[in-house]
């Protein structure tokens, strides 16, 4: 009922203040009898200017909620649409009120009518099945916007009616027993992505690149918009790769490119296709190389995979420093390929033939993957690490001078034995 009298006073004002009080008499004229009808009020309620509610939200998601007036007016005071009110005291009580499917559209996208939001997706809250004479409703409303819908502003309406009364004309041509709204939608922008299998849509849990020594490999991954907005501005890095088995190997990020290297944009749904190309240094130990790729984009953020490069070599020894200077602290570190899961032996000689240092070791063979029952490892080492105190098998420093460093071990399933000179200053 009209139990809100500042409401209604506001409403008279801003009626009077637009058409003038003359004019509102004029506008405002009583239907006859047999005649009945209802209005939305204008410029009233939640999120509500002229005839349009404007509601807000992000695609997966429900819009903010607005709320408009559903007035049975039986005084000129209360016809907010300036079509006629009803008689006081009249039998125009509407018992059966509805919102009509084909008068109720999807809204529209603005800039591509191609797109829309279902017309079911149009929540009304409250819409009231009966509306006596001389009373009022309050409709909530809010839109849940579809996964995936494509930012900006879609409009479409709501229209209400009885279905008792059916619709009809007033006798200055003014539709009676119907109303509509108007819905925009504002759907924000929110942009993302993933980075995916170059050659399917599955996700992509790191890139793998396989090389020798020396030359250039390559991989392919792709990144796949998948915000409702265009995603800008696309870079992709790379950090070192560090090896899994031995400290201290390195391939650095500066031997990392990318084709292209950035993207001005990938479209709304679409993907873009980019070539990772590793130059792996002269000389270096063969095994797994590990670092990151880095892909962001323009109002998103990082998004960071594995970047593995297996490398082949057939260098024998690897030293971490030579010569090894022990006034500055250094020890020497030994690095020499082994197949996972076999045995190696290091012999150290100095240049009159004697024994050194000797020491043997397993190469790490992995560790079980959880429910592979034992016979799946992961983590495997592909080469070995040996750090040398610059001691004698007796612990007694070694003199300075040159030493020749031997290793027995099983590369690629074959016997191999390497040496090489390796330099102490005490």
């Amino acid at each position: 009922m009209y139990d809100n009298a500042m409401w209604w006073a506001r409403r008279a004002a801003v009626v009077v203040g637009v058409l003038g009080s003359a004019q509102v008499a004029a506008a405002q004229t009583q239907l006859p009898a047999g005649l009945c009808d209802f209005d939305i009020s204008d410029n009233q309620g939640a999120l509500v200017w002229g005839s349009t509610m404007h509601l807000t939200g992000r695609a997966g998601a429900s819009t903010n909620r607005g709320h408009f007036f559903l007035i049975n007016a039986d005084s000129a005071q209360y016809d907010v649409d300036n079509d006629g009110y009803n008689q006081p005291g009249s039998a125009c009580n509407f018992t059966a009120i509805y919102t009509p499917i084909d008068l109720q559209g999807d809204l529209v996208n603005l800039s591509n009518p191609a797109l829309a939001i279902p017309k079911a997706n149009v929540i009304l809250v409250n819409l009231p099945r009966s509306l006596p004479n001389g009373t009022m409703a309050r409709v909530d409303a809010f839109v849940e916007v579809p996964r995936g819908t494509v930012a900006g502003t879609y409009i479409g309406q709501v229209s209400i009616r009885d279905s008792v009364y059916g619709v009809r004309n007033s006798p200055n041509r003014e539709v009676l027993d119907q109303d509509r709204i108007f819905i925009e939608v504002t759907v924000t922008e929110a942009r993302s992505f993933t980075i995916v299998d170059p050659d399917s849509a599955a996700l992509l849990d790191s890139v793998v690149i396989r090389g020798r020594a020396g030359q250039r490999a390559s991989g392919v991954f792709r990144v796949a918009n998948t915000g409702n907005t265009d995603l800008n501005d696309l870079r992709v890095t790379a950090t070192d790769l560090r090896s899994e088995s031995a400290v201290g190997l390195i391939i650095p990020a500066a031997n990392i490119s990318f084709s292209p290297g950035s993207l001005a944009g990938i479209q709304f749904g679409d993907t873009a296709r980019i070539v990772v190309t590793v130059q792996i240094p002269r000389g270096i130990l063969g095994g797994r190389y590990r670092g990151e790729l880095i892909v962001q984009g323009q109002g998103t953020a990082a998004q960071r995979i594995p970047l593995i490069v297996i490398v082949t070599s057939t260098r024998g020894i690897l030293f971490g420093n030579n010569p090894v200077r022990e006034i500055n602290g250094d020890i020497a570190n030994i690095a020499f390929n082994g197949d996972p899961g076999t045995e190696w032996k290091l012999s150290i000689y100095d240049m009159m033939g004697l024994v050194s240092y000797k020491t043997t070791g397993t190469v790490f063979a992995g560790s079980p993957l959880p429910g592979g029952g034992g016979t799946t490892l992961i983590g495997a080492d592909y080469a070995v690490n040996v750090i040398w105190p610059l001691r004698n098998g007796r612990g007694e420093g070694v003199a300075s001078g040159m030493y020749l460093v031997v290793v027995e071990s099983i590369v690629n399933g074959k016997r191999q034995l390497a040496q090489d000179k390796l330099m102490v200053i005490r």
